[in-house]
């Protein structure tokens, strides 16, 4: 609650800060001279790490599709420069503000060094992260290492591979300077070097450094710090907010304090929700039946009760027809609304699951690394590196035994192929409306195989009819990038459009 508290005291105050004093040249007379300056500094640049808006990124991929215009040209293929949603993850203020703390911080009188270098550690993760998802979506991008004059922002983009080793340095020196934990609970929510080392992790298996990516996930488990929460979905309630040793970092939330409206996104329209992210067939039927066979091949599993028999973890995902969720019971064929909202006929529960009669205001924490994808990135990771082994298949067995799932049967799975599918398959049934899985099929370069489709509802025979909802289009020469934002371009000389996109 306290560090909350202070984000929000400390947005306020970077806001009118820097409207009033010139953005290249903060007065020391007014600010860096106390720890607290500082704090409060690094607090506002918190706002910047991915929260509950990045359930967009579920219907940009095959896993879900969304109503909202401006969002749905991403997966339909038909965005632009110009287009609003190229530019939500395009921006160099917080980088900026994390360069100025690193410059800063040493000259605050009579700062306690480890406070000192804790902060750093902070602003270098979250200039890390901000390098890491620019990379992955446009590629290469101007590289701001320093605090730059006006006349010095007009800068050429940089190689992905230079940004890339810069960001993984800043983590380097981070980690040792980060704590494993923080005594108090005010501190919920602050970077720790568990984060570190997942965000490290993320960063090399994004970009197919196998054997470093499973180091550096290993270095997670290791720690000794993190354990998988014993009930699946109460990891995405908010009656268990700081409440688990799953969740590594986490964007923090709060009643009547600091709130997110996942709820209104995620719930249907019988409780006040929109739907904006519908989950389609293709990660419906991803789910395994219980005895963990695909459905395809499962004796358990029956196309007229479809639902039936499947992964715990699909009732703990998703709400489906006829169910009563919330005291209310979803009914998509006699409510004349549904018709024209609930596009698949299924909704996600993950995330709004305990706050299901507050639509418009949730505070669920969302969950920016969990021990689960730990996991799965060292299992993946490991397995491409040098093929299954018996720590792979223990790792995945932690995962599934959690969610009620049989182990990995070591013989259907024996081979760095065949393991490869079921890492992959079941990275998206653990991480389904959690928004990274648009970022996979971009890096395991399948965006075009899975996206080029008219995707269509869930059928159940004589209940539901399967109906047509988009045609979607990828050109893998074209779409594997995002354009650079016409704005950026537009306010710079040196700055040049991906040739793929001019």
């Amino acid at each position: 609650m306290a560090l909350i508290l202070l984000i929000c005291s400390a947005a306020a105050c970077k806001n009118d800060f820097l409207e009033t004093l010139p953005l290249t040249a903060p007065s020391d007379k007014l600010f860096w001279k106390t720890d607290q300056d500082a704090i409060t500094w690094i607090n506002s640049a918190y706002q910047d790490l991915p929260g509950a808006d990045d359930y967009v990124f579920n219907a940009m991929s095959d896993d879900a599709y969304t109503v909202t215009t401006a969002n749905a040209v991403i997966a339909n293929g038909t965005y632009e420069p110009t287009s609003s949603i190229v530019a939500s993850k395009w921006g160099y203020s917080t980088i900026r503000q994390c360069l100025e703390l690193l410059s800063r911080v040493d000259g605050i009188p009579n700062i306690d060094p480890v406070l000192s270098k804790r902060l750093k550690g902070e602003a270098q993760f979250i200039i890390a992260m901000r390098y890491l998802e620019m990379t992955m979506l446009y590629r290469d991008v101007p590289l701001v290492d320093k605090v730059l004059s006006l006349p010095e922002a007009d800068i050429p983009k940089s190689d992905k591979a230079i940004v890339l080793k810069y960001a993984l340095d800043q983590l380097e020196q981070a980690i040792p300077n980060l704590p494993a934990r923080y005594p108090s609970a005010a501190d919920n929510g602050r970077i720790t070097k568990g984060a570190a080392l997942a965000l490290k992790a993320r960063m090399l298996l994004y970009n197919n450094q196998w054997a470093e990516a499973s180091v550096a996930a290993k270095a997670v488990m290791d720690l000794n710090v993190y354990q998988l929460h014993s009930t699946f979905n109460e990891v995405f309630q908010s009656n268990f907010n700081n409440q688990t040793k799953e969740v590594i970092l986490a964007r923090q939330y709060a009643k009547d304090l600091a709130v997110h409206t996942i709820q209104f996104s995620y719930g249907f329209y019988q409780i006040g929700g929109s739907g904006l992210s519908l989950p389609l067939p293709d990660l419906i039927n991803s789910y395994e039946s219980k005895d963990g066979l695909p459905i395809t091949q499962s004796p358990l599993y029956d196309p007229l009760k479809p639902f039936d028999n499947r992964d715990p973890r699909f009732m703990q995902t998703f709400i489906t027809p006829f169910e009563t969720f919330a005291g209310v019971k979803y009914d998509p064929v006699n409510n004349k609304d549904a018709k024209t909202q609930a596009k698949t006929y299924l909704y996600y529960r993950k995330y709004i699951a305990d706050v299901a009669n507050q639509q418009r205001s949730s505070w669920v924490n969302w969950i920016i690394f969990r021990y689960a994808d730990v996991l799965l990135m060292y299992a993946e990771a490991k397995n491409e590196a040098s093929g299954p082994d018996e720590t792979v298949y223990n790792t995945l067995d932690q995962i599934r035994t959690r969610a009620g799932m049989p182990k990995v049967d070591r013989s259907r799975y024996a081979t760095q192929e065949t393991l490869r599918g079921l890492i992959r398959n079941e990275r998206r049934v653990e991480m389904a409306g959690e928004g990274l899985r648009y970022y996979d099929i971009l890096r395991w370069k399948i965006a075009d195989k899975v996206l080029n489709k008219t995707v269509v509802s869930v059928a159940i025979p004589g209940v539901l009819p399967l109906q047509n909802i988009e045609t979607r289009v990828f050109k893998p020469a074209k779409n594997y990038v995002w354009p650079i934002p016409q704005t950026a371009i537009d306010n710079a000389t040196k700055l040049v459009q991906h040739p793929e996109w001019k």
